[in-house]
């Protein structure tokens, strides 16, 4: 089960879509978001984040991290590419330097 990448709810999609500034629900908007979020995922496992944590759609940091990639590469002409490009990366790495992001352990302390 390690390495298993889930496709967003549609609850993360609606929210994807509000960062995004995007009012409709379009079946081809829809696809590449998905499409991009999934990825995202898989550049954080690639990167040594657990599936589990990268599959968090609780996770406020992970939230971030998508939004991010998602700002960076969704659209064709997309002016602030660098801006949130950078952004993404400096928080992958930053997460994959952190103990609970890349064990399995999970301990919440409330």
């Amino acid at each position: 089960m390690a390495n298993l990448i889930q496709k967003p709810t549609e609850e993360f999609m609606k929210k994807a879509r509000g960062r995004l500034r995007i009012t409709i629900n379009d079946e081809v908007i829809n696809a590449e978001l998905e499409q991009l979020i999934i990825s995202c995922k898989r550049d954080l496992v690639r990167n040594g984040i657990t599936s589990k944590k990268a599959n968090s759609e609780e996770d406020g940091l992970i939230t971030m991290a998508v939004f991010l990639y998602l700002k960076s590469e969704f659209g064709l002409d997309n002016k602030n590419y660098e801006k949130y490009r950078n952004s993404y990366e400096i928080l992958r790495t930053e997460l994959a330097l952190t103990d609970d992001y890349i064990s399995e352990d999970d301990i919440n302390v409330e």
